[in-house]
This record gives C-alpha cells, structure tokens and sequence, in this order.
C-alpha cells in the first residue's frame, strides 16, 4: 500500500524513469486534458478495501479514493509524469516557514478555501485534529510510524502540533529531511474536529477534497460523490465513483469489455494480460502500463519460533536460496514486473544491486545445508497467509513445493485481501510467512527500511513490519539513517539494505512490478499519479 522541499523535487520522476526504462512498456500517458463533465464512474473490487477513513486506510485501493477525497497541507498535483511527483501547497498557502534548525514548521491554512462535504469550514484546527487522532492509542493507526519524530506524538493531544490562528506550527524532536512528503500522505488530511476516535474505522467520514464518501456498506459497495462544497483547484470531472463489491477477476474482465463497468480497480486475471495488451495496444486508451516503486515479498514472522535466533537467520537464508522467483513471477502474467532479492526496489535512491540470492531458479544444494543449519526436519510445517484472489493461490502452490524440497510442509490459508492485512498485522496471529506487497508512500528509503523493518513501529495491530522483524542492531542503524540527508542518507540505507538481506534477512523479497490497468471505452482524461496510482478526480466520462 505507496511516497521533498528537502528532498530533490525531481526524486520521484528520477526514480519511475529508472524503473520505466527496464520495464519493456510503451510510454506512459501524456499530461490530460481537460474532459466533459457529468457522469458517474463504474468500478469493480472482487474484496472489499480495508478501510474509508484516513487514520487507519492502507491499501492503495483505498488510497485512490483518499486522493479523490481528501484535502492536504501539501498534495501532488492531478498530472501524469514528472509534473505529478512534484509537492505543491494545496490547502496550505505555500510553503512552510521552516525555522529552529529544521525542527519547527510553520504552515499557514488559507481562510476560506473550501469547505467539508458537510458544509463545515477547513480551518488550522481541522489538521490539528487528524494529528491528534491518529496518535491516540485507542486508534492503533498506522500513521503513527510516520510522525513519531514531532514532539508528543506518543500521547494525543499531540503537544508538538499546535493551531495559531490560521497558522499551523508543527515541532519536531530533530530535523528531517522527508518530513513535507510524509504530511502530504492521507493519514494527515483534515478531518472534522469531532470525527469519532473508532479503532473500527468510521465509515463514510465528511470531507473536504474535490469527492467524499456518501455511503459505504462493507463486502458490497462503495459510493463516491462529488462535494458541492469544493472550491479548489483540482478537477471534479465527473459526478461519482460507484465501487461494486465482489465480482471475481473474471467477470470483471468481461464487465470491462462489454461497458458494464469502467474500471478494473484490482486487475483482471493474470493470464488475461497479454491478451488485453494485444487487443487494446498498452498505453493507447483502454490498456495501460505503468511503473511502480514496489516489492513484492514473502514476510518471515520473527515472532515465531521458527525464525528466532541463529537457526531462524539460517532457515531465512534457506527459505531466499529455495524459492523459484521466476515461476512466482510468471504467475503475475504478461508485465507483471522483474524479479529482486532486496528491500529497496530499482530506481529508490540508495538501491544497489548485490545479487544475494538466486533469481533464475532455486538454489536447492545451498538452501539445503542452510536448512540443516537451521536443524530442520522432515514432516516439519509452517503456516502461510495470503490472499485468495489472483495469482495468490498459484503462488502458494509453488512455495508449497519449493520447501517440501526442504522437508518443510506450508499449509496455506486463503483470505479475502483486507482480512489477511487484519490478520497478519495482529501482533499474535499463528503464521509464519505472509505474502505481501509494498508500494513507496513517497519516494524515501525510510518508507521501505524503517516503516517496514523497524522494531520501533511495532504494536499491538496495524502492524506494517509483518515479519516482526526486531533487531536491536538493525533498529540502532535505521534511527542514524533516518536523521541523515543527501548522499550519507541514501548509502545508509543502501547498505542496510544488502546487509540485512545478506546476514539476517527479514523476508524472501519476489519482484518489483508494474500496475496493469484496464478501463472502458467510455473512460477518457486518464490519468497516473506515481504515488496514489488512477486518478479519480482527473477521470472524464466520454
């Protein structure tokens, strides 16, 4: 679920482009233009998303949504390509006055500029409030790893945000160079100041972006409007967003095809792909491909015995040495990606290829004298979460018999994608290897190393580090890197990186992947943001 003053504005761009080189797809989409008006969008999930409301929402379909209806400090405009990466002030004036050597900033919050889908005014107090709410513990948010840095973010109110006026004054306990992109995540959109603290979620909470959830009802649907309180400057081309709820890949491929629906918001079958490139041409109206800063990985739940200790590092190493990463990937279908052995994907500053493990095919001599390192036995068993749509269930297959080679029995167990992120994010659940998939929330090492790997982050729910991956060593060099700027940050991480996956690694990383997206005919003014993936907003109804 993936994203700058102090960072190079050029970032993210430089890091798609280097991706988009060696992904063997056709250019992506050219900046859009203005559509028609009216309409309303069709949109089919085959699982429910995890969550509507900005404090606790982390799946990047549900992101898609938080960007349509949203409104923040700082935001990404509606533009493909480079245009799109680039940080602006959206509710803010303009920048923050930065001041106490970079620990203190000021934002002023323009009067008037639009309201709440309910008719109330966006003021100062409005992203005071997502602060706070966020940080009580009542909430369990996974917000929390990204603002740990700002004083008194451990106790809500949150003493280190403070509202003057129209001003906006946010300390931080030392400087960080990441700190505006991470304000401009979802988690930090301004909510109502009475929005209820409901470790549930609140299912259609008011809003203030150019869209705001009228209504959801859980497993079956989803319904977007426009809010016609909205006085910004982004698009609001058409007049909803109408999510069903449940219909397989499938039939969701055939709905696109025939015009009943208009957008394969979770893809369509794996082997449909080249099919849809071959029929539609990739990037030409219908069918499009596009880069992402992502990894996909097996997480190794240092939680259980099994990966505790000197045995656990050994059957972790030969778990990466066992695995066919081709035929996993193979799975994806046509463009799903290239295959990796890292954390940090291709294109993220600090990445540097060190070929760990094998990426052709398993390694079975050298992961079996780890196994017998690790003392495994025959008949022995580990359990195993992913999803039950797509390729998941394929894959499953193919891990199932990469470690039978070891002597080692996986029993799967199949969820609808937001119950497994339920599941494995419960500090407890009985699994040891989990199937996930990371995409950047912006374009930082930090948001791959420390929001995934760090013991730091680690709660009770909502967990990211899904390996419970609890290295005092690791945890030390993560902070120093994470206070770091410019070159000295990016090696920091770079070497945490290789050294992590070489000497005590965390997960079994898979592949890096591209998104496949499939529309209508009937969809015009298509448009990709790098960190938030479909536009909503910018969407027109032919």
């Amino acid at each position: 679920m993936t994203r700058k003053l102090w960072l190079s504005t050029a970032l993210v761009a430089v890091a798609l482009l280097a991706v988009f080189a060696g992904s063997g797809v056709a250019k992506s989409a050219k900046p859009a233009k203005a559509g028609a008006t009216g309409g309303t969008l069709n949109v089919d999930l085959p699982n429910d998303v995890d969550y509507t409301d900005p404090a606790l929402d982390y799946l990047s379909t549900g992101w898609e949504i938080e960007y349509a209806t949203c409104l923040k400090l700082m935001n990404y405009p509606d533009a493909n390509g480079a245009k799109g990466s680039q940080l602006v002030p959206e509710a803010a004036a303009g920048f923050p006055k930065v001041s106490n050597s970079g620990k203190t900033y000021d934002f002023t919050v323009k009067a008037g500029f639009t309201k709440f889908s309910n008719g109330q005014p966006v003021t100062a107090a409005n992203f005071k409030a997502a602060f706070d709410r966020n940080a009580d513990p009542k909430m369990q948010s996974p917000a929390v790893a990204f603002f740990s840095d700002v004083v008194g973010a451990g106790k809500s109110p949150v003493s280190g945000v403070k509202v003057n006026g129209s001003h906006l004054v946010i300390n931080l306990t030392h400087a960080a160079p990441d700190f505006l992109a991470r304000v401009a995540m979802p988690f930090f959109c301004a909510i109502p100041t009475n929005l209820a603290h409901d470790p549930n979620g609140v299912l259609a909470p008011a809003s203030a972006g150019p869209y705001y959830i009228a209504d959801r009802v859980p497993n079956k649907s989803i319904t977007v409007k426009k809010n016609p309180y909205y006085k910004g400057k982004r698009p609001h081309n058409i007049n909803g967003v109408n999510y069903i709820v449940g219909n397989a890949l499938s039939a969701t491929y055939l709905r696109v095809q025939q015009g009943s629906t208009d957008y394969a918001a979770a893809g369509i079958p794996p082997a449909s792909y080249s099919e849809a490139a071959t029929k539609y041409g990739i990037n030409k109206g219908q069918f499009w491909v596009e880069p992402q800063l992502g990894v996909s990985y097996l997480a190794l739940n240092h939680d259980r015995p099994d990966f505790k200790g000197a045995k656990g590092t050994a059957l972790a190493k030969a778990i990466n040495y066992a695995i066919d990463r081709r035929a996993m990937l193979a799975q994806g279908g046509y463009l799903a990606g290239k295959r990796t052995d890292q954390i940090l994907p291709p294109g993220m500053a600090g990445f540097r290829d060190a070929s760990l493990y094998p990426l052709k095919g398993p390694d079975l001599a050298t992961a079996k004298k780890w196994a017998a390192k690790a003392g495994v036995k025959s008949g022995q068993t580990l359990e195993y979460y992913t999803s039950n749509t797509g390729s998941a269930p394929l894959v499953a297959q193919i891990l199932q018999f990469n470690l039978k080679q070891l002597g080692i029995t996986v029993n799967t167990h199949l969820f609808a994608r937001a119950v497994q992120i339920e599941k494995e994010g419960t500090r407890g659940e009985p699994f040891d290897i989990t199937s996930e998939a990371w995409i950047a929330d912006y374009a930082d090492p930090y948001d791959f190393i420390n929001v995934l790997l760090s013991g730091d982050n680690l709660h009770a729910s909502n967990n990211n580090n899904v390996a419970y991956f609890n290295d005092p060593k690791y945890n030390a060099q993560m902070r120093s890197a994470s206070l770091l700027s410019g070159n000295a940050r990016y090696k920091a991480y770079g070497n945490l990186d290789v050294n992590m996956m070489k000497d005590n690694p965390p997960w079994a990383a898979r592949n890096n992947f591209n998104n496949r997206v499939l529309v209508s005919k009937r969809v015009g003014c298509f448009t990709y943001n790098a960190i938030y993936e479909v536009d909503l907003a910018a969407i027109c109804i032919k």
